[in-house]
């Protein structure tokens, strides 16, 4: 296998992630010795260890003198879980390839400093057009403080997106309708406004075996939501929020 391939497997591993991951980045790691894998992980779920230390917990033998191609550059930071750089100083691997750079503050090249200090080879910027293609939101939020938004609507070639009864139930294929749910499983929210509620009685799930539903939110400036809406009776089950505006505090702010 090539240098490209094994930065494939890492790509394809880190995409395991989508969903699971947030507010983390998707990332995977894979661990060459001799010309063979030897190791290879991924981020699994938030707060659970980074795609390193899981390459290293899969390690078949030692990876002494081995390559480890990672799609990010590793944290060297003490966070959920402790630095990737220490393990990978520790495990005496003696080059990192590495494909995205990290704008987070924390880690923004302190990592390959961290690893360079220590003898380690570092490459920077393999296949980085790919593996920034990865997490585009992480990138987003870190560089800008701001939500990744993506906006999802159907409408009909004439512009109109419901029947004048409201008896259609939908205007989209199936393909739409699949695409919908991967994105509620691939982004961390999901926003509707009360008047969405109010005329669909939707859920706002995710109705794929084995995929994760995002936090619902509601704008809902006068409380108008039904207690038997679809809404309020999951909402033990999916994390729920509704934004409302209060006409009382509001005066008392801006006396």
């Amino acid at each position: 296998m090539t240098d490209q391939e094994y930065m494939l497997r890492a790509i394809q591993l880190a995409k395991k992630g989508e969903g699971w991951t947030n507010p983390n980045p998707m990332v995977g790691a894979v661990i060459v010795k001799d010309g063979k894998i030897i190791g290879e992980g991924y981020h699994k779920k938030y707060g659970e260890l980074h795609a390193e230390r899981n390459a290293i917990a899969s390690l078949t033998e030692s990876a002494e003198g081995a390559v480890i191609y990672v799609t990010l550059e590793p944290c060297c930071h003490h966070g959920k879980t402790p630095p990737c750089t220490e393990a990978i100083i520790e495990q005496k691997i003696r080059k990192v390839v590495i494909g995205s750079r990290d704008p987070n503050p924390k880690v923004a090249g302190k990592g390959v400093q961290m690893l360079r200090e220590a003898g380690v080879t570092v490459v920077e910027d393999f296949m980085r057009e790919e593996c920034d293609q990865l997490n585009p939101v992480f990138f987003h939020y870190i560089t800008t403080k701001t939500p990744y938004v993506v906006m999802k609507y159907a409408m009909t070639l004439d512009g109109k997106i419901a029947t004048k009864t409201g008896a259609s139930k939908w205007i989209t294929g199936e393909s739409a309708r699949k695409e919908v749910q991967h994105m509620r499983h691939q982004y961390m929210g999901i926003m509707a406004g009360i008047g969405t509620v109010l005329t669909d009685d939707p859920m706002l799930n995710v109705r794929v075996e084995g995929w994760k539903s995002p936090v619902r939110i509601v704008c809902d400036s006068k409380l108008r939501i039904p207690p038997g809406s679809q809404i309020v009776k999951s909402a033990e089950k999916y994390r729920t929020i509704v934004a409302y505006a209060e006409q009382k505090n509001a005066k008392e702010k801006i006396k």
